[in-house]
């Protein structure tokens, strides 16, 4: 009885220590606080309609997160961005530091 017990609790525990040490991803709701999704939220041009999609945070701390934002006209855009301390950089750039970035942190660590 004692065997088929240990038998049970050990797939639950290897799934709560697999995600402790996956990296950290959420969606919409849990990381509007967060202090990345604000220093993104600062270097936007407008917030309007600002809301993220995916965050996901590395090991060593860098954010990638999936956004949508409101445009001039009131079209709705996606974007990504990589928040990595002070940096920010954004797919609307279209800058070759945030493509390195991205595909370097966010799409290889997948």
């Amino acid at each position: 009885m004692n065997h088929s017990f240990r038998l049970a609790v050990l797939p639950v525990a290897l799934a709560l220590s697999a995600g402790v040490l996956a990296n950290e991803e959420t969606t919409a709701g849990a990381v509007t606080n967060s202090e990345a999704v604000e220093k993104l939220k600062s270097a936007l041009p407008s917030t309007s309609g600002f809301e993220v999609e995916k965050m996901r945070t590395t090991d060593s701390g860098i954010s990638c997160i999936t956004y949508r934002v409101k445009n001039d006209q009131g079209n709705e855009t996606r974007a990504h961005a990589v928040v990595q301390g002070e940096k920010v950089l954004r797919s609307s750039t279209r800058s070759k530091d945030f493509e390195k970035a991205w595909n370097g942190n966010c799409v290889a660590a997948k």
